[in-house]
């Protein structure tokens, strides 16, 4: 499997959030919300854009929960400002950096931050002081949390919602062609979403064994045998799809199995 990006719809939907906040002007609220389950490709996605793109990252740590000096000390880091080590002169020299920059500022692992008053009202804050676009990135629950009663003044501020979804049949099929060079029919394609649930890294390492299964077999294309045969070692996988035979029953296919 080639070592790329590949543009899903998810990363399409996260990239015109992050448009939506940078086009507004510094007046309104400019802060943003993506979020989903696990596995849906948000960490990948931040760091593709992070990589391509003039922004600021910091992945919130449990330790900030503890201590909201450490998550500006963090912050202040991603700006490659040295902090001093007193609350109230080191959020201002964040605020200031922020406001020099100018730039998205993303905070991954948000549900962290959410779930701590303090922490999100300090966000609040360099927020409302620096201008800046500030997206919050989480679990999907998240967006529960910012609802609660007390965050309403934060909640209020989030103008821009992106929810990652599960992988489409067409986002598989193009991860197929481009990372693997395998040809992969929607049919074939769809039975992969079932089997992974749209799960990002379940559907790499099923496509991963797949491609490996396919240059065994020569074949130029994910067949639905091909594909059973690789969901049998998924993580989690039950019973039925361990033992899955062969030989399919439509196609009369048979392959050389791995290992």
């Amino acid at each position: 499997m080639k070592d790329k990006i590949i543009t899903t719809d998810n990363m399409l939907d996260f990239v015109a959030l992050v448009e939506a906040l940078k086009s507004k002007p510094e007046r309104l609220d400019r802060m943003g919300l993506a979020y989903g389950k696990w596995g849906l490709g948000k960490t990948t996605t931040i760091e593709w854009y992070f990589t391509n793109n003039s922004c600021f990252y910091v992945r919130a740590m449990a330790a900030w929960s503890r201590s909201v000096t450490m998550m500006i000390e963090d912050i202040l880091r991603a700006y490659r400002v040295e902090a001093r080590g007193r609350f109230k002169q080191d959020i201002r020299e964040l605020v200031r950096a922020a406001k020099k920059q100018r730039l998205p500022l993303f905070i991954d692992e948000a549900d962290r931050v959410v779930r701590k008053s303090l922490l999100i009202e300090t966000i609040r804050d360099v927020h409302d002081l620096a201008k800046i676009p500030i997206i919050l990135v989480g679990q999907e629950n998240i967006i529960n949390l910012l609802q609660r009663r007390d965050l309403g003044q934060v909640f209020s501020r989030i103008t821009e919602i992106a929810e990652f979804k599960e992988l489409s049949a067409q986002d598989i099929q193009r991860i197929a062609e481009e990372l693997c060079s395998l040809k992969c029919d929607l049919k074939v394609a769809s039975f992969i979403k079932t089997i992974t649930l749209g799960d990002f890294r379940l559907t790499n390492a099923l496509l991963t064994r797949a491609e490996n299964l396919c240059n065994l077999n020569k074949l130029e294309e994910i067949t639905l045998t091909i594909a059973k045969e690789s969901s049998s070692a998924l993580p989690g996988s039950d019973e039925d799809r361990r033992n899955v035979k062969l030989e399919d029953s439509v196609t009369g296919e048979n392959v050389a199995a791995i290992g």
